[in-house]
């Protein structure tokens, strides 16, 4: 919850000098390494994602909002690699957890944005 944190996860989400398209080319170099690998069965790009910078956009703490504007296309973009190298790959993809999954509001929890 640092500054630099919250600064850099939505610098990450807004491709901010391109580094959310290394992170796509990372996922594409490696689901081409272990392409047809029979011991991997799936791939999760981004484990517990946070909601990139609600200090500088506040919406991203509604509930489904973050996962469709940022999520989604961005995990598209690393399913279109995983499918290039092998058909046959699965992805594994969650949303962000607060506010989706994380009860608040008297343990109120919200259906995702996918």
């Amino acid at each position: 919850m640092t500054k630099q944190s919250i600064s850099a996860f939505g610098n990450f989400f807004t491709n901010m000098n391109g580094v959310q398209d290394k992170f796509i080319d990372y996922w594409d170099h490696v689901s081409a390494r272990f392409a047809n690998n029979p011991y991997v069965v799936g791939y999760d790009p981004l484990n517990e994602p946070f909601p990139g910078n609600p200090a500088r956009d506040p919406l991203l703490l509604t509930p489904g909002h973050m996962d469709q504007k940022y999520l989604a296309p961005m995990y598209e973009k690393a399913f279109e690699k995983y499918q290039s190298h092998d058909t046959n790959q699965q992805m594994w993809f969650e949303p962000v957890p607060f506010p989706d999954e994380v009860g608040f509001l008297s343990g109120k929890v919200f259906p995702v944005g996918f």
